[in-house]
């Protein structure tokens, strides 16, 4: 950790060169490329459903989002919907095969890989993050717990 500017340098340099070594992929294989972009669309779609689908429920029911620099105004509401139910559908259409007949050569493996690192995220959570996590919602202002440092970069 860089404590001078608060950034992690390797672990910036190591995103930097697997991001690298992923763009190689399509140079060996097509079919691993689209099984990568698929699942990265399927990485991308569900973090971006989970966010609007809480902002969407908070609207819903009525709930007071915390205060924001801007906002969607009026439009909010539905703009969010549109936003939730239209990663659903890329989500459905980036999980098919890219090819008929399927095959267990030509099947979009990306779903079975995404559901594994999800299942593989709840159990460490479960063992290791529910003792030694802080959840972002502690720091929102009203909200920040007195004397609560940022994990990792504070500690030193």
């Amino acid at each position: 950790m860089n404590h001078k500017r608060n950034v992690p340098d390797n672990s910036v340099y190591l995103t930097s060169v697997v991001a690298g070594a992923l763009c190689l992929i399509n140079l060996g294989s097509t079919f691993a490329f689209n099984i990568t972009v698929s699942l990265t669309l399927l990485a991308l779609l569900s973090t971006y459903m989970i966010s609007i689908g809480c902002v969407l429920r908070k609207r819903l029911i009525g709930d007071e989002l915390p205060p924001a620099r801007w906002s969607l105004g009026r439009f909010g509401l539905a703009i969010n919907t549109f936003a939730f139910l239209y990663s659903g559908f890329v989500i459905v259409f980036c999980s098919f095969p890219t090819s008929v007949p399927v095959t267990t050569n030509n099947a979009n493996w990306a779903p079975a890989v995404w559901v594994g690192v999800m299942l593989l995220a709840g159990v460490v959570y479960i063992v290791h993050g529910r003792e030694n996590y802080t959840p972002p919602v502690v720091f929102v202002e009203g909200r920040r717990m007195a004397n609560l440092k940022l994990q990792g970069t504070d500690s030193k």
